[in-house]
């Protein structure tokens, strides 16, 4: 079997099973709760692999100009508006609604 499709049921298992720990948060916490402690517990690991690829993997941090900038920023708010959707879809519909639509 070649890796790409090992590496995609893997991802895809992943991203369910961070999708039923959310919906199990949206108990206990709203919805933007939820989505505030994905993104405060994946900083953490985006900071050691952003780190990981610098320090072992050689490559290099390019300038951050103002048009990435304005990029990123869009593309982190629409991020985190469509996580706390998902996660307020789930708190009406069943699980599998709820993935299917993300």
């Amino acid at each position: 079997m070649p890796l790409w499709i090992a590496l995609t049921v893997a991802a895809a298992f992943l991203q369910n099973l961070r999708s039923t720990l959310q919906k199990q948060l949206t108990g206990q916490m709203s919805a933007i709760g939820a989505t505030y402690v994905r993104f405060v517990y994946g900083l953490p690991v985006a900071a050691l692999y952003l780190f990981a690829l610098t320090a072992f993997g050689g490559a290099a941090l390019p300038a951050p100009h103002a048009m990435f900038l304005a990029y990123a920023t869009i593309g982190g708010v629409a991020q985190i508006w469509g996580t706390v959707l998902l996660v307020a879809l789930f708190a009406y519909r069943n699980f599998a609604v709820g993935t299917t639509y993300s």
